[in-house]
């Protein structure tokens, strides 16, 4: 007689990839939303421009961020962290309102449920994320980010940190 128990949290998603539609310079790509740079051992961002990514002020529009995921994940929360530069009350790169997509296969995306507002950063040290958005459980590989709006006036938007949380799906460590 096999028995488990599913488990009620979700785990980091380890593996991923970041792509955007531009980035404003080598320093600032899209891998700077899910290396960590800028967190500390407490999960707090700092302020400074390069631990981020920021879109090119003349890229193409809407500006967008990928993440591909090493295989298909039951997907649980995102974690953001906003654009968090010492400007960022004034000048506001940071997502406002977004539009969240998810694929299994990069081709055929599905919206998830409607526009999401992303809470504006403080643009100090010590920033703890302050937005999640729930997925219940769908399945990805893919899922895009697409900016409609920012905080501020500018046609550049930028993310700090994004962290994805699944669910585990098959039974482990059996006794």
């Amino acid at each position: 007689v096999w028995s488990f128990t599913t488990e009620p949290v979700g785990y980091p998603i380890q593996n991923i990839t970041a792509t955007a539609s531009s980035f404003h310079n080598a320093d600032m790509g899209p891998e700077k939303t899910i290396n960590g740079s800028g967190l500390n051992a407490d999960d707090l961002h700092s302020k400074e421009p390069i631990d981020m990514w920021l879109s090119g002020a003349a890229g193409p529009q809407p500006t967008w961020i990928q993440y591909q995921f090493d295989k298909v994940y039951k997907l649980n929360q995102m974690w953001v962290w906003n654009s968090n530069q010492t400007v960022e009350s004034f000048v506001g790169f940071g997502f406002k309102d977004v539009t969240i997509e998810y694929s299994t296969n990069g081709t055929d995306y599905m919206i998830l449920g409607t526009t999401h507002q992303f809470a504006q950063a403080p643009g100090t040290d010590g920033y703890a994320h302050n937005t999640t958005i729930d997925f219940s459980g769908v399945a990805a590989k893919y899922v895009r980010l697409t900016a409609i709006s920012n905080w501020g006036f500018l046609t550049q938007y930028g993310l700090s940190e994004v962290r994805f949380f699944y669910i585990p799906v098959l039974a482990s460590e059996p006794k």
